[in-house]
């Protein structure tokens, strides 16, 4: 009886050169955070963010030619994919509340590393002319869009325009603080004692009052 040859492994499908420029290019945006966390921006250098992807000199130049070209990309791509997990959990009606998925949306992306590279950028970007029109010029792109998506989402659950953006503010403004302090290495658990005390007081600070008008 002849016995039947296993069949040889499948071999991976080689990536186009069209995933293998987006992989390099995901590489280098996400050194470029690690980076900015944990040397900070008086650190930072084209050089170091290339050797951490473990990309040449060469191929960091292709696609981000200075070091403000690259810090650009790198806030670009980290508001961008913070602006979908937004669109993305308000969407989700099975998540809960949208109380819920709001101030769960926004500890993940205030109390990230992402957003402590944000920080260091922001505080750098007060003596920094060239980086200051960065963080302007794409503050105004994204963050009135991401925060629209919040507000929009609390109004047709029925609360009142204004009362969602004064909430969707001060949250903000709560999470900041947050952030900052978590320099210092503050426990998250003290943070989420904190933000469960905010989530009760969400219903008065929105006033609760349903407003069909969305007014």
């Amino acid at each position: 009886m002849t016995r039947k040859r296993a069949a040889a492994p499948a071999k991976p499908a080689r990536r186009t050169q069209q995933e293998r420029r987006r992989a390099t290019q995901e590489a280098i945006l996400e050194a470029a955070i690690d980076l900015l966390v944990d040397e900070g921006y008086s650190r930072f250098s084209t050089i170091a963010v290339a050797k951490r992807a473990k990309v040449s000199r060469g191929a960091r130049e292709n696609y981000f030619p200075s070091k403000y070209d690259l810090i650009a990309a790198a806030w670009r791509a980290a508001l961008i994919r913070a602006q979908e997990h937004a669109r993305e959990l308000a969407r989700d009606l099975e998540g809960g509340s949208t109380i819920d998925r709001f101030l769960s949306d926004s500890e993940s992306f205030f109390l990230s590393r992402v957003y402590l590279a944000l920080l260091e950028l922001q505080m750098a970007a007060r003596t920094d002319k060239p980086l200051s029109r960065i963080f302007h010029a794409l503050y105004d792109e994204y963050r009135e869009s991401h925060d629209d998506i919040w507000i929009e989402a609390l109004v047709k659950e029925g609360y009142a325009r204004v009362r969602a953006k004064a909430f969707v503010r001060a949250t903000q403004y709560l999470l900041r603080g947050m952030a900052l302090t978590s320099v210092w290495h503050v426990p998250h658990a003290d943070f989420r004692a904190a933000l469960r005390e905010w989530r009760e007081l969400a219903p008065y600070f929105l006033a609760r009052t349903m407003d069909r008008r969305g007014a």
